[in-house]
């Protein structure tokens, strides 16, 4: 199955950079990610056995941490052969690249694949661009937000692995995911025992 690691996000982040970038819209043929699906991926399984999700539930329960700030920094541009493709919150922590590589040092360990192909650059992805219709007017667009961008950050406080659809060309979180560990989680285990 596709599955992924990844962090939930606040909901007052997710709907206030959406909203900054609505004005996008007048000038490319895109889509926002639904709010509810929005997520920052520290690792992406292509075709996940099921027989691994024992072995990552443990390798998350191992990774004991503090809990850490990720910082808003601005918004990004993908393209593909040039063209805009996705636009994105980039994001800064060193707490999560730290994470992260242990993370995937743990998955190394156990010969446990995940697509370690391209350099990580560490964000949120806001929408996905089919087309510009007005090159022109959604670079003049782009600059102004990111001109005016409100940074902003918030506490990471749990990490999930989520069960993930393929739906034409979108790659969203499922509804469904298949494990949380916080430490609230972990908490609430302890006062039910």
């Amino acid at each position: 199955m596709r599955a992924f690691i990844g962090l939930g996000i606040p909901e007052n982040i997710r709907s206030f950079y959406t909203s900054s970038c609505k004005s996008l819209r007048k000038s490319a043929d895109m889509y926002f990610v639904r709010l509810d699906k929005m997520h920052l991926t520290l690792a992406f399984f292509p075709d996940l056995p099921e027989t691994y999700i024992k072995n990552i539930e443990d390798i998350l329960k191992d990774l004991k941490r503090e809990q850490f700030e990720i910082k808003c920094e601005n918004i990004g541009l993908f393209k593909r052969k040039g063209i805009p493709s996705t636009i994105f919150i980039k994001i800064i922590s060193d707490e999560l690249n730290v994470y992260r590589e242990k993370l995937h040092q743990k998955l190394k360990e156990l010969n446990i694949s995940f697509d370690d192909r391209k350099p990580y650059t560490p964000h949120i992805t806001l929408g996905r661009i089919k087309d510009v219709t007005s090159e022109q007017d959604f670079t003049k667009s782009y600059r102004y937000i990111a001109q005016n961008f409100q940074s902003s950050s918030f506490v990471v406080d749990a990490v999930h692995l989520y069960s993930s659809d393929m739906i034409s060309y979108k790659k969203e979180a499922s509804e469904h995911f298949i494990k949380i560990y916080s430490e609230e989680s972990e908490d609430e285990n302890i006062s039910k025992n």
